[in-house]
């Protein structure tokens, strides 16, 4: 059932998928100072919010890539590039090296963070912001 107040919303979105034994209380904080935070957990949600909202940031917190395999996917095939570009992808997983580039690439991410360096997100996320916008700042 859709809520009138999904209609209201004034901010850029900032969605969250999260499967991992840690909370995601820190992103959650972060981000809500300019976003509107809203859970996911399937992909009818996902492209429910891609239809009525701009989203901003989707965070993918996961121990096995499997589970959102149709998210990606359609986040990178379905999605118009235009928007896709306009989406800062992060994946928190429990193994990752974070800042990696090479596993940021090779997930078509923006941010890939071990879940154990969460409480540095904020410096992590804003090194991570800092590069995207470079690289992208002639595509906009």
């Amino acid at each position: 059932m859709i809520e009138y107040q999904n209609y209201l919303i004034q901010k850029p979105l900032c969605l969250i998928y999260w499967n991992l034994n840690s909370n995601y209380d820190i992103l959650k904080n972060y981000f809500s100072k300019d976003f509107e935070i809203r859970q996911i957990k399937t992909i009818d949600d996902l492209n429910y919010w891609c239809k009525v909202a701009e989203i901003k940031v989707l965070i993918f917190g996961v121990k096995d890539l499997e589970e959102i395999k149709e998210m990606v996917k359609f986040i990178n095939e379905k999605l118009p590039i235009y928007r896709r570009r306009e989406i800062f992808l992060i994946y928190v997983l429990p193994k990752a090296k974070t800042l990696e580039p090479k596993e940021t690439f090779l997930l078509s991410a923006n941010l890939v963070v071990s879940e154990e360096h969460l409480s540095n997100f904020e410096r992590i996320y804003e090194k991570a912001f800092q590069y995207w916008s470079d690289l992208y700042k002639d595509f906009k």
